[in-house]
Order: structure tokens, then sequence, then C-alpha cells
């Protein structure tokens, strides 16, 4: 199922739908493989999984300290690949291959896209990509048969939102606030313009990240958007259970289910 149609399905069965952010390989690859499973099972409708890399520079301290761990364990896209493949051959739920333009160029874009599809992977959301440069990566990802999910942010011009309204083929991702990921109190004053402005000028569904963390902030958006991301929140309680792993599933899969419930209209 496309990105666009997963989205679509969970607004006509009332609620919004529900994006999670992990990285790849944290705390380790063999808990990866098991907090992708328990992010399906406990009612997250799409993934994203972040590849590791050395500069992240739209990354708060949580995704940054997550990226340091899993570079660590020396893990890349091939690992990132195998993570989604293996976790096919039971579940569902789509994947967003999630990173920086320099690992994908240096793997090959055509060939990097294609290896996703096969993997199992259904898009690729590539952070620091300007949709006036992502001509040749489109192109790649609509020869691969795969979805390109494109950023827009409070401070992106009219051009652009109309630029990413036009060649998106997926749902949009509205970053809420100028600055990098994050755990906030409270949302920008001021997102629910944005996502107004955005969806005046799109049919495409929106899905709203950055700083949403809690069960309130999803009541606040989730009529405005058609989804939200979550990451930085669900690395946290990876990060906080780093003594015990055996916590780490089991107190995602409980935020998990209070989101999920959060996201019906």
């Amino acid at each position: 199922m496309s990105l666009i149609k997963t989205v679509e399905e969970c607004n006509l069965n009332n609620r919004a739908c529900f994006v999670s952010y992990v990285t790849a390989g944290d705390p380790d690859l063999k808990s990866s493989a098991k907090i992708l499973e328990t992010l399906a099972l406990n009612g997250v409708d799409i993934i994203e999984l972040g590849i590791p890399f050395s500069d992240p520079i739209s990354d708060g301290p949580t995704i940054q300290k997550a990226t340091e761990r899993s570079l660590k364990k020396k893990v890349n896209i091939d690992d990132s690949l195998k993570l989604i493949e293996n976790f096919r051959i039971k579940y569902q739920t789509p994947i967003i291959l999630f990173g920086y333009f320099n690992p994908f160029l240096q793997y090959g874009l055509k060939k990097v896209m294609k290896s996703i599809k096969k993997a199992g992977g259904n898009g690729v959301l590539i952070v620091d990509l300007p949709p006036e440069e992502a001509e040749e990566t489109q192109n790649a990802v609509n020869e691969a048969g795969i979805d390109l999910v494109y950023l827009l942010a409070p401070t992106s011009t009219e051009k652009r939102i109309k630029m990413v309204a036009k060649l998106s083929n997926s749902f949009i991702y509205l970053v809420s606030v100028t600055g990098v990921t994050g755990v906030r109190k409270s949302l920008d004053i001021n997102i629910k313009k944005f996502i107004n402005k955005v969806r005046r000028r799109t049919k495409k569904p929106v899905c709203v990240g950055f700083g949403i963390s809690d069960p309130k902030h999803v009541k606040e958006l989730k009529r405005l958007s058609n989804g939200i991301v979550i990451g930085s929140a669900i690395i946290k309680i990876i990060e906080d259970n780093l003594g015990n792993k055996l916590n780490i599933c089991k107190k995602i899969g409980i935020f998990v289910k209070k989101i999920r419930k959060a996201t019906l209209y």
C-alpha cells in the first residue's frame, strides 16, 4: 500500500495517521528489530527508520545520541535494509528510510532506491535534500516504485510549497517548528496557520512532526493534519532504559498505545 493510501485509510477510520521514528541499530541491531515489532504491534501506522549519519544537522540532542550509539555499532544502509527485510517476514506496516543525502549518494541513488524496494521499504525521506535539487533522486525513486517524502518548514517560501505540492508522490511532512528535532512541552502557536497555509495549496495528506511528544499534543493537532510524527519521545525511552534493555519494548509499547488512542477523532 502506498504511503498516501495508508494515511487516507487511517483518516477514513476516524483517526490521524500515527507515524513514528526510530534510529536503525539503536541501541543495537537485535534490539532495533524488536523495537520495530513493538511499534507495529501496538498501533503505529508508518515507521520512519533513521539511517545513522555522522553530521545530523537537523537532529536534536536525543536523536543525535541515538545516532552516536548506532554509529558505534557501525550500522549502515545495508544493516537498515536487512532490518526491513526481516521485519517484512511478519509485518506489513509501511517503512520509510529516513536520512541525509550523503549516505544515499555514496551508495548510488538508483541502486539504493531499488535496494529499498527489494527489502520491502515503501519510501525515503532525505532531510537535507531541497526540492529544487531533487530531480535525480525523484527519478530514481519513481523508477524503483517507492515514494519520496518531502519536508516543509514554517520558513518555506510560497514557491517551495507549490513545488513540493507538485512533486510529491507521498504525504508531505510538515516540520512544526524551526530548529532541530526534540521533545517540547508546548507546540508553536503559529503551527495552525502553517498547516492551513499548506493545505490550501495541496490535496495531498500532510503529517506534522518535530516536537510532538505526548497525547495532549496529538489531540491539539489531529484534526488539523492528516497525521502526526513522533520520534524523540520514543528514542528518549530507549535512552532512559539502556541499563535494562528488556524494559525498552515494554515501555515503548505502553507509550505507543497511549498515542494511538489519542489519534482517534
